[in-house]
């Protein structure tokens, strides 16, 4: 097996091979990967829509070819849009539940999409979107507020800073590699917190230098961000202030536009 898919609502992406290791990001459905090295158990993967690389279990990968994977775009499959979409394969009565962000390879105007040999049905088909999407990134990363934080998540039932804004700018057709740090080497520089529009990404650091944190500018003072849950705080030039904590939680490095 050197090619697969991700052909489950999420896999999780560990450090090491082994169950209790650090789950570091997840695949998403949809998702391509390159297999490095595998055994019965465990599969290194890399990601082919961030290039971000780890372990996961071989038996949730499902093999395909080295032309399928060539010629799969992560960027041009449709997404589900919506926090969560729900889909159906009529013929076998399965159902199946897709995250944000989820990739529909294969899709059709009537809402069906590939699932392997099999084919499924999302019960909404305006929940897939192809870029670019109307609505505003702010409008996309608002329908996550109240998600749970999980370090690694990248889904509706855990999802962490980053994963956050790499999947609201994978629905508008904007790839985001995978960690805080990554992200904050692409895009364009804001000079200044006065000069920033709402989707702009505000990078945190806790004061050794080195980027921790990243959350949307979401105007009117204030930041959007997956800490503890995904939820608003105050933002101001010295970074985030939680009302809620009572105290500063993050420093302000600078402000990225991901256009």
């Amino acid at each position: 097996m050197d090619y697969a898919f991700c052909f489950l609502p999420v896999i999780p992406v560990r450090r090491s091979p082994e169950d209790g290791a650090e789950m570091t990001t997840e695949l998403l459905f949809g998702d391509a990967c390159r297999v490095y090295e595998h055994d019965r158990t465990w599969a290194h993967v890399r990601n082919k829509a961030d290039g971000y690389e780890g372990w996961v279990t071989t038996k949730m990968l499902t093999p395909v070819d080295e032309e399928e994977y060539a010629a799969y775009d992560p960027l041009a499959q449709p997404v589900v849009a919506a926090y969560y979409a729900e889909a159906v394969d009529e013929a076998a009565g399965r159902h199946l539940l897709l995250t944000g962000g989820s990739q529909l390879p294969g899709y059709r105007p009537d809402g069906s999409f590939r699932v392997g040999a099999s084919r499924y049905r999302l019960l909404d088909p305006r929940v897939a979107a192809v870029a670019p999407v109307a609505e505003s990134v702010m409008d996309t990363a608002s329908r996550f507020l109240g998600c749970p934080y999980l370090w690694g998540g990248k889904d509706a039932m855990g999802i962490d800073c980053s994963g956050l804004t790499q999947v609201v700018f994978r629905i508008h057709g904007i790839p985001l590699r995978r960690n805080a740090c990554q992200q904050a080497e692409q895009g364009v520089l804001v000079p200044f917190l006065q000069d920033a529009r709402p989707g702009d990404l505000a990078f945190f650091d806790h004061g050794d230098g080195s980027i921790s944190h990243v959350g949307f500018v979401a105007g009117g003072g204030r930041v959007l961000h997956a800490s503890g849950n995904v939820h608003f705080d105050l933002l101001d030039s010295e970074g985030i202030y939680s009302v809620e904590r009572g105290f500063r939680t993050h420093h302000l490095r600078f402000i990225k536009r991901m256009d």
